[in-house]
């Protein structure tokens, strides 16, 4: 891998997650499914274990299963909301029903995912929900000249006022957290869409689009290409600052 590559991917935090989850080989699965996708795993077995690394850990997501030794993981997600903590939570488990789902979502799940389940789904669900309620708290995004509201999901640049599409969303919100770097089609294919490598030419298509809205055929460039990287959201050629 290039250089560049290897240095902007380092970069980039990995989500914190806390999975409180009883059964080993459901907790190994998610695991080895979620590493190498830039996620931190801590594991707990019981819901005392949970809590106990909850105050330890400032976990940005929680992943809950609902069936374990001490208790319920509804009974859990109570206890997080009443303390003020709003740590997105994933509820995993066995329970497929709309009366169980429901009821999830009454006592505190951002999201519910029913077992059996493909880690690349659970993984984007992760991103998903983290997207999510880093929006409820910063939700106007600026670098340079281009400003995006992730609420109207309006960008603006100059005397340009666009409305962005949801993908295109989430691709110009991603590539304004991380100005300067150079990240790869695959990368952006793995943390945008949440699909691995050998995907489409999606990338290129959606980087035009929002060149096409950002430029109008008249300002300078911001997404550039970086040559045997992929692209770079920055006020400066590569180039120029090799």
């Amino acid at each position: 891998m290039n250089a560049s590559a290897d240095q902007s991917s380092s970069a980039t935090a990995p989500i914190r997650v806390l999975l409180v989850e009883d059964d080993i080989r459901t907790a190994e699965t998610i695991r080895d499914g979620l590493d190498g996708r830039a996620f931190a795993l801590h594991h707990a077995r019981t819901l005392s274990e949970g809590l106990r690394l909850l105050d330890l850990r400032a976990c940005e997501v929680l992943v809950l299963d609902l069936a374990l030794p001490d208790g319920s993981g509804l009974e859990f997600a109570d206890q997080v909301r009443r303390a003020g903590n709003r740590v997105p939570i994933l509820m995993l488990t066995a329970r497929d029903t709309v009366a169980a789902r429901v009821d999830g979502f009454r006592h505190g799940a951002d999201d519910y995912l029913c077992k059996p389940f493909a880690v690349e789904e659970l993984a984007a669900r992760l991103r998903a929900i983290c997207r999510r309620a880093q929006a409820e708290f910063s939700h106007v995004l600026c670098y340079a000249d281009v400003e995006l509201n992730l609420l109207t999901r309006q960008a603006c640049r100059q005397d340009i006022v666009v409305t962005l599409s949801a993908r295109e969303l989430d691709l110009l919100s991603y590539l304004l957290r991380r100005p300067g770097q150079a990240l790869t089609r695959d990368q952006i294919l793995e943390d945008v869409w949440g699909v691995g490598r050998h995907a489409s030419n999606v990338v290129d298509v959606y980087v035009n689009y929002l060149r096409n809205k950002l430029e109008a055929s008249r300002l300078p460039r911001i997404i550039h290409n970086v040559r045997g990287v992929g692209y770079m959201l920055s006020a400066t050629s590569p180039d120029a600052l090799a």
